[in-house]
């Protein structure tokens, strides 16, 4: 005879078909989420919950409680925020607070909806509802926020006035940005912008004016920081921003390019321009920066005495946060790691440094945390871990006092982990791990 579980005990079992009493604790979660132990389900309403969560489970019999609560309350955060239906009370309920949170947001005081507001945003909605009668209701809602967001910032139209200010918010914005302080465009800016509006809207008559006002903003952007070219003037920039952001980052002090730098860098430049004239000036900026920051840190070149750099970090890195202290690799573990590169490098004889460099450091952790050891003989490890770690997380289970699995939970999660290693024999811990972890928090949400 089958030995009756202990009422605490979390099994693979808890896997299967989510019993009716499990769903009924769902509705209580699901109402205690939304009202915050305001309202709780009546008799009739627990009916209604409890027969849509067996629709659910009849759809999908492997669907989980957790699944089950969040669908409920879904369902009931609609029904209170009034998006189940789009009666003309909530169509109503919609427009004032569109009204009051866009003013809020953009003039600085929330504001009641005026008479005029009101037939005018209810014309709206009905327009949206005839050109979609199937809209959902919180897709009109948040139509209608975005149209009276549109028109309080002046996005809903690319008339003259609302060009200009899309102008001017560009220049303001782009020189408190890149300039550290922010400033008015003067006509000279205005009059060119203009053009480029209008050159714009010649080329796509149907353009958006959220579209036309980051069009600005971005060739705005790039103008002033010189990424609208790739003029000699703009990659002495490039490699000037490269050098300064790199000795900042990873020397601790800020300089400027020498002139020897400029020098190599711009043939650098030169040469990616000449492997693709159709680089952009954004693309060749960001490859000038990669390629200085990996001068600097030293992730340039496979060399030997890279490599050996690569795997010291590794091994100082992977046992500080691992093994609690940094350490060099031992002899051995060096002329292992050697050898582990010489196998990378064999594989894809074009492989980056900095992919070699990752590879080494992934392997090395894998090996500290025992990941690269066959799945199979890390079962017992990983469900004990998955027991402390889920139990402390969703239980509350101090960490001097971790929840072990009890000698049957340890037995039946042994089986379950060792049917899915039939099924995908080449499963790695990793993935083991992950798949156990998933499988048991699901099992403790369904208990």
């Amino acid at each position: 005879m089958q030995q009756v579980a202990h009422a605490k005990e979390v099994l693979p079992s808890l896997l299967g078909v989510l019993t009716d009493e499990r769903m009924a604790r769902c509705i209580d979660e699901a109402y205690r989420e939304i009202f915050q132990g305001d309202r709780w389900p009546r008799g009739p309403e627990r009916s209604h919950w409890l027969g849509f969560a067996r629709e659910l489970r009849a759809k999908d019999p492997k669907i989980t409680a957790e699944q089950v609560r969040a669908a409920i309350a879904n369902e009931l955060r609609l029904e209170r925020d009034g998006l189940d239906v789009a009666t003309p009370e909530n169509i109503d309920m919609y427009i004032r607070e569109a009204i009051g949170w866009v003013s809020w947001c953009y003039e600085g005081t929330p504001r009641s909806a005026t008479e005029e507001d009101m037939r005018l945003w209810r014309a709206f909605a009905a327009e949206k509802k005839r050109e979609n009668p199937d809209i959902e209701p919180e897709d009109l809602k948040y139509a209608i926020i975005d149209a009276v967001r549109a028109k309080v910032t002046k996005m809903d139209s690319t008339a003259p006035e609302n060009v200009d200010r899309f102008i001017k918010d560009a220049v303001k914005w782009v020189t408190l940005c890149y300039q550290g302080k922010k400033r008015c465009a003067t006509p000279a800016e205005m009059t060119y912008w203009r053009a480029f509006a209008a050159e714009k809207l010649r080329e796509d008559p149907k353009m958006s004016p959220e579209t036309l006002k980051y069009a600005i903003t971005d060739t705005l952007r790039a103008k002033m920081t010189g990424t609208d070219s790739t003029s000699p003037e703009n990659i002495g920039r490039f490699i000037d921003d490269a050098v300064r952001w790199v000795s900042l980052c990873y020397e601790g002090r800020e300089r400027h390019a020498s002139p020897v730098e400029l020098s190599y860098w711009r043939a650098f430049a030169n040469a990616k321009l000449a492997e693709n004239p159709k680089l952009s000036p954004e693309e060749l900026r960001n490859a000038i920066t990669d390629a200085v920051r990996a001068q600097a840190i030293g992730v340039e070149t496979l060399s030997p005495a890279d490599i050996d750099g690569y795997i010291m970090e590794a091994i100082g890195w992977g046992s500080l946060c691992y093994l609690g202290t940094s350490r060099a690799p031992t002899a051995e573990e060096l002329e292992r790691w050697r050898v582990f590169a010489a196998g990378k490098l064999k594989d894809d004889p074009e492989i980056t440094s900095e992919t070699l460099k990752y590879a080494i450091i992934d392997a090395v952790r894998n090996e500290l945390t025992g990941m690269s050891k066959p799945a199979e003989r890390n079962i017992d490890r990983f469900i004990r871990e998955a027991y402390e770690f889920l139990f402390r997380a969703y239980r509350g289970m101090p960490a001097d006092r971790p929840r072990q699995p009890t000698p049957r939970e340890l037995h039946e999660w042994q089986q379950f982990a060792r049917a899915r290693l039939r099924e995908e024999p080449k499963l790695s811990s990793e993935e083991l791990n992950a798949y156990l972890l998933d499988s048991l928090r699901t099992a403790l949400s369904n208990q």
